[in-house]
């Protein structure tokens, strides 16, 4: 796990407002340390922040406090605090959730672009709507294993959830995706989708409870059960 994949977790749920006021204190410290030597965690969160605020999706009673959001807009602005020390590590979150938590925040970027040229104001309301479902530390998660792509799924205790895929390739001709959740040994069907441009940002709500994976198929048309094995799965966090 690398630093730049967790402060790319960190501003995903700084910008949604995911984190209680400790885990909001500690990152905002976090950020401040690494945002003045970063270009790249800079820009995201310039992009997150801009989107959410242009799309009205910052909740007015997690609103950041002016000091706070002063020191980290300054950050990024590039003055770095005297004395401060690159973190080492972020959030003991699971590697699961930090991977999520990254390809949601990759694809948003790209969702920014596009809503910039006036295309995709839904997709990116989407997309930040999805950070913050893979933000939410009560989240179960899933990254899905197969042949191209980044593929992850979050899922809420009260089965509100987000698929996402990243760099995915089109199926074959006269085909779709169909997602699933598996529980008990049972799939359960999910959605079908395709993907846009490589990207997907698929929200979904299915009925509470404890799921053991998630999975990806092929198929002609809606099914209520797989008809191939999947070509993409993998197992949901505990």
């Amino acid at each position: 796990m690398n630093d730049h994949v967790e402060i790319q977790e960190a501003i995903a749920a700084y910008v949604t407002h995911s984190l209680d006021p400790e885990e909001h204190a500690r990152t905002e410290h976090k950020l401040l340390e690494h945002l003045p030597g970063c270009p790249s965690c800079t820009a995201l969160l310039r992009d997150l922040r801009e989107l959410a605020g242009d799309l009205a999706l910052v909740p007015e009673a997690r609103k950041l406090s002016d000091t706070g959001e002063a020191k980290v807009m300054t950050a990024v602005a590039g003055a770095r605090p005297a004395g401060a020390v690159r973190a080492r590590t972020l959030w003991p979150r699971a590697a699961a959730a930090v991977a999520v938590v990254a390809i949601a925040s990759s694809v948003a970027v790209n969702v920014v672009v596009a809503s910039r040229s006036g295309r995709a104001e839904d997709r990116a309301r989407q997309a930040i709507a999805a950070i913050a479902i893979a933000a939410d530390p009560s989240a179960h998660h899933a990254v899905l294993q197969g042949a191209r792509g980044s593929l992850v799924a979050s899922i809420l205790p009260n089965g509100t959830g987000v698929f996402i895929a990243h760099d995915l390739a089109a199926p074959p001709s006269g085909s779709i995706y169909e997602l699933w959740v598996a529980k008990d040994a049972r799939y359960i069907p999910v959605r079908t989708f395709s993907p846009d441009g490589g990207d997907v940002v698929l929200p979904f709500n299915v009925d509470a409870g404890a799921y053991a994976s998630v999975a990806v198929t092929v198929e002609r048309h809606y099914v209520t059960q797989p008809t191939r094995t999947p070509a993409y799965s993998g197992s949901l966090s505990t």
